[in-house]
Order: C-alpha cells, then structure tokens, then sequence
C-alpha cells in the first residue's frame, strides 16, 4: 500500500508538472504571437506612411507638367528630396523605430495580448540596434547620454534585459532596426483557467487518497493496540480470578474436614475468607460490567446531595489499611467550604477508591498521599497527589484509556485489569466534571477531579 501510494504521489507530480509545463509553454505562444502582431501593425504603418509620401510625389510630378519653366527647379528639388527620404527609411528603417510614440505603441501592445486572452500587467521596451541601448521604456523615451550610459529608466526596468520575450521590429532585406521586448512582473502568479480544475480535482482527490490510506494505517495500529491490550486484560483477569477461586476451593476443602468442621473458630474463619474473596471477585466483576454499560450509555446516575468530605474519610481510612502495610501514610487537606455536591454516591465513592487503589500500587515503598480539596467557581477540585513512579509523557496521554496499563519495567507484582481510570475518567465525565493528571517520570503524580455544583433534580 505504501509503494502504490508513493507511485501515485510521484505520478500525480509528474502529471502536475507536466501541465504546468505546458501551460507556460502555451502562454509563451501568445506573447510571441502578441508581439509578432504589433510587428506587424508597426511594419503596416511604415508601409502605410511611404504610400502617402508616395502620392504626394506622383501629385507633385503630375502638376509639373503644368508648371511654368520658372518653377521647374523648385519642383526638382523636392523631387529630389522625396527620393533622398525613401531612400534613406529603406536603407535605414530606424528612423521609423526612432518615430514611434510609446503611448500608440503601449495600446497596440495591451490590444494584442488582449486578443490572446492575456490581461497580465507588462512592462516593455524597444531596444535600438544602432545605438545598443533601449530608445523607449515603458511609456517613455529614454535618451542615450553616451555609449555606455543611459537615463535611470534602464536601470529601474533591467529586467528587460534577460526576458525571452523578445521580437524584431520593422525587419527589411537588409536589416532589422531593434527589438520589441516585454517582460510580466506576476507571470510566476499566474495559471490558465485550463489548469486550475484539472489541478485541483488531482490535489482534492490525492489528498482524499492519502487521508484514506493513513487512517486505514491509523485504525490498523489502533486495533492492533487494542488487542494486545484486550489480550493482557484477559490474561490478568485470569490471573485476579484465578487466586480468589483458588483460596475458595481450599477454604470449602478445609472446612469439610473432620478436624475443622468441629472446630467452631476455624469454621468462621474459613468462612470469612471465602466471603472475602468472593467479594473482590465481585468488585473485579462490577468493575467490568460498568465499562460495559458507560459504553453502551445504559448507566443511570442516582442523584443525591452528598458530603464530598464524609465520602474521602471513609474511603481512606479504608485505604490506610493497605498503606500501612507498605508502611506509608494518607494524608488530609480538606479547605473546601462549600462540600456539598449534588452526585451518584455509589460511583463518587468508587471514584474515590479507584484512584486512592491506583496510587497505592504504583507506589513501590513508603507510599505517602495527600487528598486535598477546595473551592472553584462554579464547583469544587479534588486532588490525589503521590510520590509514586510517575509517568512519561507518553504514558499520561493513554492513562485513562480502557485496558491500558503503565508498564514497570522487571516489577510484575502490580495487579489490575487496566480498568479503574478508564472508569474514573468516564463517571466524571458522567457527572459533567473533568479529570486530570500531572506526572513526571519517578517523581510521583497529581490526579485533579474537578465536578460542578448544581441544584439537587
């Protein structure tokens, strides 16, 4: 797939070019068939202009015949002069470059490109073979000083020096006088309307190509992560279900045992074992069922004003149990005054317990957590900050997504189904909060819950 895109892409290119290419091999047609026009119109003038001296001197010739013997030199001297001047415009055609007047010049050019479909502004000059230099720019003449220095409307038009749209003007048998050259400022600007549709139907459906082709890619990876993620979750929950059900069956076994059933203590006590396993089997199992439903959006929320205060005591002293084991410690910072709060109280508890849990397993020793509160507007900010292992960057962007865990390089001895955030993150978002974390790599991290207040419903 990514050779045939690549194929295409170099292929669609060559193809652009390729009409670019002959676009501005069509535009350069036109200005050369421009120019040739005003050749010609310059070359029909001059004609033109000889016709009439032509005449006039037949009409002169012909009232000599009438003219008294007295005027006959006078007649013969313009007689002669009419030969000297046809005589010299045929051997020296640039007294007709030299006649032409750039304002005439300037609208017999825009008319020629106009008749090619051409309406870019131009810049022109008519250079002078003679005297090697530009005898007009652009509606004015410029005066030659010397032979190497001319006025500073050279110098402010040099582009016309190096264009390549260039023709001879007012050619004869023997010579041409000079040349008529244009030069366009914003022809890099331009495109045939030719072009444009052609150019974007590629570019559109080139793009729509490849943001096909890299979402495919995308959702291709996508899915392979979320089967490897599916793959660890079931190989956990394997490994979580299969514990419990183990303690269950040895516990059952002792217990119809002859020197055990009689014993009353040790009967209660494998009996309190099984209850508590089958518990957190139960937990494990009521945690998997409520991803389910916030994902089918079946989950009803019981509103009830709650102590947002009396919640997080009982949730960790619940904790302090495990956090005593590690030989850590929860503290208590609770400034909110406003701690009441309209919430489902079954799942601000789970939310409570799921990151109190979470923080206390990817803390390896002396687990220390401050659970903080206080006063927002327009509602109230919990916060769980540990000195646990942290999280990359990277990690922080999938930390609440379903299944996923943090990986602990050689430590395996942190369990879960990679669900608890996943969970956490959805029931706030259930009750219109947001969920947050700040975390650097071995540095511990903060989880910030924010939930409006609203009136009871």
């Amino acid at each position: 797939m990514s050779i045939a895109m690549m194929g295409i892409a170099v292929t669609q290119v060559f193809w652009i070019k390729s009409n670019l290419a002959l676009d501005a091999k069509n535009f350069d047609n036109k200005v050369f068939v421009a120019l040739n026009e005003v050749n010609d119109k310059l070359s029909n003038d001059a004609r033109a202009e000889k016709s009439i001296r032509d005449k006039s001197f037949d009409k002169l010739t012909s009232r000599s015949l009438l003219m008294p013997k007295t005027s006959y030199m006078d007649w013969r001297i313009k007689k002669d002069q009419f030969e000297i001047q046809d005589l010299s415009f045929s051997l020296n055609p640039s007294e007709y470059l030299e006649n032409i007047k750039p304002a005439e010049l300037k609208k017999m050019i825009t008319l020629a490109l106009n008749n090619q479909g051409i309406l870019l502004d131009f810049q022109y000059g008519v250079f002078s073979n003679k005297d090697s230099s530009f005898i007009i720019i652009n509606d004015h003449y410029v005066p030659v000083l010397n032979k190497n220095t001319q006025s500073t409307h050279v110098m402010t038009n040099s582009g016309l020096d190096d264009t390549k749209y260039k023709a001879s003007l007012l050619t004869t048998e023997f010579d041409s006088p000079g040349s008529l050259m244009i030069i366009f400022p914003n022809k890099n600007l331009l495109l045939s309307p030719t072009v444009w549709p052609s150019l974007f139907s590629s570019l559109l459906f080139t793009s729509i190509i490849l943001f096909g082709f890299s979402y495919t890619i995308y959702i291709i990876f996508n899915q392979k992560k979320i089967s490897e993620m599916k793959t660890d979750f079931i190989n956990n929950m394997t490994h979580e279900f299969k514990t419990p059900i183990a303690t269950i069956s040895l516990a059952s076994d002792s217990i119809i045992t002859p020197s055990v059933i009689k014993d009353e203590s040790k009967v209660k006590r494998f009996i309190s074992i099984i209850k508590e396993e089958n518990s957190r089997m139960l937990n494990q199992v009521e945690k998997v069922l409520n991803i389910a439903k916030l994902d089918k959006k079946t989950i009803e929320l019981k509103l009830v004003s709650i102590d947002v205060h009396e919640l997080i005591k009982k949730a960790v002293d619940h904790a302090k149990l495990n956090a005593e084991q590690k030989n850590g410690q929860i503290f208590l910072n609770l400034q909110a005054n406003n701690y009441m709060l309209v919430a489902d109280q079954t799942h601000f508890s789970n939310i409570i317990h799921n990151i109190l849990d979470n923080a206390l397993k990817y803390t390896i020793n002396d687990p220390e957590i401050t659970v903080s509160t206080r006063d927002v507007a327009n509602g109230i900010e919990l916060s769980f900050k540990d000195n646990g292992l942290g999280m990359s960057k990277e990690a922080r962007k999938h930390i609440f997504d379903k299944f996923y865990r943090i990986p602990t390089g050689n430590i395996h001895n942190i369990k879960g189904f990679g669900l608890g955030l996943a969970y956490v993150k959805a029931l706030v978002e259930a009750h219109q909060g947001k969920v947050s974390v700040k975390s650097e790599l071995g540095k511990g991290s903060d989880f910030i819950l924010f939930f409006p207040r609203k009136n009871v419903t």
